[in-house]
C-alpha cells in the first residue's frame, strides 16, 4: 500500500499536469486551473477515509467538526445568548468527534466500498452536483471539476494496486485486487446501491453539450 505522502504527491503532480493542459487549451483560466488542481489533489487522498487512523480521516472529521460548529452558530445567532451559542457550537463539534466518528469507523472497512470504481464515480457526480447547484458554476467547469475529483480518486486506487505487485519477486501481494474493486459478491447489496446511485446521478444531472451530442 502506498503511503499518504506518495498518494498526495502523485495526486498533486497528476492534477497539476492536467490543469496546465486545460489552461493551455483555453478551457479554463489560471484561477480555475488552480481550483481544479486542489480538487484533484483532494480526490487523491479521499479513498483512505475508510482507514480509522489515516491522515485524510483525521483531516475530514476535523473539518466536519468545525463546519457543524459554524452551522450551529449561524442557525441560532440572535436566538439564544452568546454563552449558549458557544455551548451549542462546542457540543456540535464534540458530537462529530466522539459520536459521528466512532459510528463511521464501526461501519466502514479499509479497502471496502471506498476503494471501488462506483465510489470514484459517486465522488465525481457529487462534485458536479455541488458545483452546479449550491455554487452555481458553469456546466462545463462543473464537469471538469468532476473529472478532476474522480481522476484523483482513481489515481489513488491505481497506485494502491501498483504497490500490491512485488515486481522484484514477480508475484502479487495478498492485497492485490482490493483497491480498485468493480463488484464484490459478499457486499452485493451495497455495490448494487452504489451503482444505482451512479445511474441516478447521470440521469439527474445535465450533461455538457459536447457529451450530450455523443449519447
Amino acid at each position: 500500500m502506498a503511503s499518504f505522502r506518495m498518494h498526495i504527491s502523485v495526486a498533486v503532480v497528476g492534477s497539476a499536469a492536467a490543469s496546465v493542459l486545460c489552461v493551455q487549451a483555453g478551457m479554463v483560466n489560471q484561477s480555475q486551473g488552480l481550483i481544479l488542481l486542489v480538487i484533484g489533489a483532494l480526490g487523491g487522498v479521499l479513498p483512505d477515509v475508510d482507514s480509522d487512523h489515516s491522515v485524510p480521516t483525521r483531516m475530514l472529521f476535523k473539518v466536519l467538526s468545525g463546519l457543524f460548529a459554524l452551522l450551529m452558530l449561524v442557525c441560532f445567532e440572535g436566538q439564544v445568548s452568546f454563552v449558549y451559542l458557544l455551548a451549542l457550537g462546542l457540543v456540535s463539534a464534540l458530537s462529530v468527534h466522539y459520536l459521528l466518528f466512532p459510528i463511521f469507523a464501526s461501519i466502514t472497512e479499509h479497502r471496502g466500498l471506498f476503494h471501488s470504481l462506483p465510489a470514484a464515480l459517486i465522488l465525481a457526480l457529487s462534485t458536479a452536483a455541488i458545483c452546479l447547484y449550491p455554487l452555481n458554476l458553469s456546466l462545463n467547469f462543473s464537469w471538469l471539476a468532476a473529472c478532476f475529483a474522480g481522476g484523483g480518486y482513481l489515481l489513488h486506487l491505481l497506485l494502491d494496486e501498483i504497490y500490491s505487485v512485488n515486481f522484484m519477486g514477480q508475484s502479487l501481494k495478498s492485497s492485490f485486487g482490493s483497491a480498485l474493486t468493480l463488484f464484490s459478491a459478499s457486499s452485493w447489496l451495497s455495490y448494487t446501491l452504489l451503482y444505482l446511485l451512479v445511474a441516478a446521478g447521470f440521469y439527474a444531472l445535465p450533461l455538457p453539450q459536447t457529451l450530450s451530442s455523443l449519447l
